[in-house]
């Protein structure tokens, strides 16, 4: 029987053409990251699902869980890396500083409808500080959300700021039942998607906010301040009776201040009083980078402040803010904005084998151009002769083709064949890495 190959919904194979410019996205962010500071961790795919869980009875999101016929300890996927970190923290207290910076980058999976940008198994690339209240930690994690989108060539991006200390103090602000806090922020994050006139029909209905409490949540969500500490100071006023609020409104000024410092255009970042972020978990700023040339294609950086997630793990209170790359979303995002390029191979030159008497030769001149640092290799395809072996390296776009037979061997030189500019040079035997490298950097 021949069973049909086949992929699940919600995921995605990345062949070479793909994959090649893909990990240059990944050498482009662990690149920034590493700039700042940011050291690596990996952690496995499978956590204890209490870990994962929290051991919360109404934990709702979609995992995957994993069993052994035999019976073992629950076990399932993970659907953050943020979760392990603190973990990781908590386990090994002796081990890991603090201050810790770390970056990881890492598989998850989450059993969500499959969509547009949206998968059940994606690729995250984090970078979180662990051990610093200070806001230059968070204020830090707005640069390096900049830095990264332009290395990746990004033009046309925004990154929001807010704080759930000010949407915690919306009860206080607005007056409405304090356990019901999580519930509005719900609808306030699906509020960019659903609408006004959709979210305040849910509030009054299921919550029972009076209109003039819709009246006070539409006033803060609309409100612009002009820059950013104008924004800051706005909230101040419209806040005033919430003690918390003002905490955040504070906390957002000292992060101002610090990312004006570390140079971040004004352009690029703004504070949003809408953005909620949907994790449970955050406790103080919350990041969220959308590209303005593809709005619909949702949230591509973001994260925020997660002050006691490791507390879970530990009888401790430990500090902690990062942001975590949507790298399948970025990514896509970047293939539709022409930002990835195309490319078939990552090899730089092709050494054709088409004498066999010099196919020894061939295999040294490979090992000399390889420790000369450039990617090689030898043709071991079914085409015999030289017109064959050129035509794979146009297909395969590879840059450079060395030809090496009987009369090269006779008068020590190698042939090398520029296909871009279509000149070929005949180069003695020791000149070889030097004329690639003069090709390669024209």
């Amino acid at each position: 029987m021949t069973i049909q190959p086949r992929l699940g919904a919600g995921l995605k194979d990345y062949l070479p053409s793909e994959m090649i410019v893909r990990q240059q996205m990944f050498d482009t962010i662990r690149n920034v990251f590493e700039r700042f500071g940011f050291s690596p961790l990996d952690t496995p795919g499978l956590e204890v699902e209490e870990i994962l869980t929290g051991g919360d009875p109404d934990f709702n999101k979609m995992i995957f869980r994993a069993r052994l016929r035999d019976g073992d300890e629950g076990l399932a996927l993970r659907f953050d890396l943020t979760v392990a970190l603190a973990r990781v923290v908590a386990q090994y207290p002796n081990d890991i500083s603090k201050p810790f910076k770390r970056y990881q980058v890492g598989k998850v999976w989450r059993g969500e409808r499959p969509q547009a940008g949206r998968f059940r198994e994606f690729v995250q690339f984090d970078a979180d500080t662990v051990g610093c209240a200070e806001m230059t930690a968070d204020a830090e994690i707005v640069a390096l959300i900049y830095e990264t989108m332009t290395a990746l060539g990004f033009q046309n991006f925004l990154t929001k700021v807010n704080n759930r200390k000010i949407l915690n103090g919306l009860p206080e602000y607005i007056g409405f039942d304090p356990d019901k806090t999580t519930e509005v922020l719900r609808f306030i994050d699906k509020m960019e998607k659903l609408g006004w006139e959709n979210i305040s029909g849910e509030l009054a209905d299921k919550l029972g906010f009076t209109t003039e409490q819709l009246a006070l949540l539409k006033a803060f969500l609309d409100f612009r301040g002009g820059d950013q500490i104008d924004t800051v100071n706005g909230v101040k006023k419209l806040m005033a009776n919430s003690p918390t609020a003002m905490e955040g409104a504070r906390e957002l000024e000292e992060i101002v201040s610090y990312v004006q410092a570390l140079g971040v255009p004004s352009d690029k970042w703004t504070i949003d009083l809408s953005v909620a972020r949907g994790l449970g978990y955050y406790t103080g700023p919350v990041f969220e980078t959308v590209l303005t040339d593809l709005p619909s294609i949702g949230s591509v950086f973001s994260g925020g402040r997660f002050d006691d997630l490791v507390s879970r793990f530990a009888p401790v209170n430990i500090p902690a803010t990062g942001a975590s790359v949507g790298v399948d979303r970025l990514f896509a995002a970047m293939q539709k904005l022409g930002l990835t390029g195309t490319r078939r191979t990552v090899t730089q030159i092709l050494i054709l084998d088409f004498d066999s008497s010099c196919r020894e030769d061939c295999h040294r001149l490979a090992s000399s151009i390889r420790q000369a640092g450039f990617r090689t290799e030898i043709y071991m395809g079914k085409e015999k002769g030289i017109k064959g072996q050129l035509a794979y390296a146009v297909r395969e776009d590879i840059p450079i083709v060395i030809i090496f037979g009987g009369n090269e061997r006779e008068n020590n030189v190698v042939g090398i064949k520029c296909l871009a500019t279509r000149r070929q040079f005949d180069v003695p035997l020791l000149e070889v890495n030097k004329k690639i490298k003069e090709i390669l950097v024209s």
